[in-house]
């Protein structure tokens, strides 16, 4: 396969994996000895917890609640690599934030039974903060695909949610719109239509083929399934539509895909009654990278919400 032909494939796999992470943990201020702390000071540094006969690693900065729980995409170990530095520098200056590395990622071990799907890495997630003895409520921030797990765990533990925040998140019907938005195959196409055909359709049929080994055809049923967050505020950002997810596509192809990816975006917020939506003017599908800003500014909306009952 040439350069060329193959970049349309990383392109489009950017909406499942992105690297992401915490800086190293920085020391918490000197606490105020007449005001006892909300809560324990996190400890310094990744721990790995078990979660039944196999650990995970987390990384938690800072104090105070609602606690930040970040979510990220898919393949990537957000532990160990930076982009999410800046906003989990400005979080933990009022929050406590809390990173994982999935199983199977980083320095998390792999799960014993594979496949898997997004029920069962919202049930680590689960056992990881509770094991690890980090208090909740949370605010759950999910990226790419992060954005489906956090839908599920709001499903499967809803008292245990304050807030949602979606950053770019993956949609469970996006793949299947996108294939139908290009044209149909025809002779002596341009590779890279070929290429983006050939890889949307191995994602539809991905039965664990990943690093993970999450079946994503079962996965995308369950957050399909999954029930919507009620009154709970819900932050949505969207990346920017002059941002070319796959560049080799030819404008007049491109354009149906990125409006179907906007238009999608664009029923999220329907997930709660108390929500919000904004379109990054710049960023790509790395908002967290590309705009921080935005990313920071809406868990704080989230969390403010949540502290005020979630009344708008």
């Amino acid at each position: 396969m040439s350069p060329t032909a193959a970049r349309p494939l990383a392109a489009f796999a950017l909406l499942a994996v992105w690297a992401s992470s915490c800086a190293k943990p920085e020391p918490p201020p000197p606490a105020d000895p007449g005001k006892p702390p909300a809560q324990a000071p996190a400890p310094a540094g990744p721990q790995r917890v078990d979660v039944g006969g196999y650990k995970l690693t987390l990384l938690a900065r800072g104090e105070g609640g609602p606690t930040v729980v970040i979510d990220a995409g898919a393949g990537e170990p957000p532990v160990e690599s930076g982009s999410w530095t800046p906003v989990c520098d400005a979080v933990a200056k009022t929050n406590r934030v809390v990173l994982y590395d999935r199983a199977g990622l980083g320095s998390s071990d792999p799960a014993p039974t594979k496949p898997r799907t997004f029920r069962d890495a919202a049930r680590d997630l689960h056992t990881l903060l509770a094991n690890a003895k980090v208090p909740g409520p949370y605010v759950l921030v999910g990226h790419s695909v992060g954005g489906l797990n956090v839908r599920v765990f709001a499903d499967l533990y809803p008292d245990d949610v304050a807030g949602v925040v979606l950053v770019d998140a993956t949609h469970p019907d996006q793949e299947a719109k996108w294939l139908a938005a290009l044209p149909a195959a025809a002779p002596g196409e341009d590779p890279a239509v070929t290429k983006s055909r050939e890889f949307l359709a191995a994602r539809l049929a991905d039965r664990g083929a990943g690093p993970e080994g999450m079946d994503m055809v079962a996965s995308r049923d369950q957050v399909r399934a999954a029930r919507g967050l009620g009154a709970k505020p819900l932050a949505v950002l969207t990346h920017s539509p002059e941002w070319k997810m796959v560049p080799d596509l030819p404008d007049a192809i491109l354009k149906p895909i990125e409006q179907v990816s906007q238009d999608l975006q664009a029923g999220l917020p329907a997930l709660s009654t108390n929500s919000s939506h904004t379109v990054a003017k710049t960023a790509g599908h790395g908002i967290h990278a590309d705009e921080p800003d935005l990313v920071v500014a809406a868990i704080r909306e989230v969390v403010g919400k949540a502290k005020a009952g979630g009344a708008k």
